[in-house]
């Protein structure tokens, strides 16, 4: 009987995430939507600018993800998959452009390490802050990967959220790189402010995603009560 009782549980708690998705997709519809709404240009500007209000929510949906883990997981277990606070610290910093604010050039860009005006040091700096990055995704990937797939056939919430993250993310640099890929086929475009709205919504929905994924990783506070006379 408790064994039922915790299972129903639980797909109730699996069933909630999902709804928690489908919220979220429709807060970031109406985040691209709202600025149309807006008057002044300030205001627009604001909305998407940096420090502006959308990446301080997504800088803050990050911060989240990290206090998240921190408080669920064990010393031991965030040891062992370090990486989990290594990729949303790193995105974290990247939404508040710590890429560009501490060096000369943007370290994103091609030029910072092939320009003579850029000092070594902060060369050397940016590049192992990438290998960092990178060693993060690899052992994520190597550990990982097979039981995110398999919660993908299950249609576990955390993958499925997991995956609408990378979304987010595909479907934001398509967008961020559309103009300059576009331009090196020799087709000139001009990026609109529904455009850089849309981006910088979806870059948001993805520590919306990657938090509904952690909470239901973690799902602490749902655990079912089973009374002694059910056993």
């Amino acid at each position: 009987m408790s064994s039922q009782l915790y299972r129903e549980t639980v797909n109730r708690n699996s069933a909630a995430y999902f709804n928690h998705m489908a919220l979220a997709v429709f807060l970031l519809a109406v985040l691209i939507v709202l600025p149309q709404t807006f008057l002044s240009e300030e205001m627009k500007r604001l909305y998407v600018d940096e420090g502006g209000f959308i990446q301080v929510l997504s800088a803050a949906g990050y911060l989240i993800v990290v206090s998240t883990l921190v408080r669920e997981m064990s010393y031991e277990d965030l040891l062992k998959h370090w990486y989990f606070l290594v990729l949303p610290i790193a995105m974290c910093l990247r939404e508040l452009d710590f890429h560009v604010h501490f060096t000369t050039y943007s370290i994103t860009k091609t030029s910072f390490y092939v320009s003579p005006n850029v000092p070594l040091l902060e060369k050397s700096m940016a590049a192992l802050a990438f290998l960092g990055v990178g060693t993060s995704i690899y052992f994520l990937v190597k550990q990982n990967f097979r039981s995110f797939v398999s919660g993908l056939r299950r249609l576990d919430a955390t993958p499925v959220a997991i995956l609408a993250a990378i979304g987010c993310v595909v479907f934001s640099k398509v967008l961020d790189g559309a103009q300059s890929n576009l331009q090196f086929l020799g087709i000139h475009v001009t990026s609109t402010y529904t455009s850089v709205v849309i981006e910088e919504v979806l870059e948001l929905g993805i520590p919306i995603f990657l938090s509904i994924a952690t909470f239901a990783a973690f799902p602490t506070r749902n655990r079912p009560k089973i009374r002694s006379d059910a056993l």
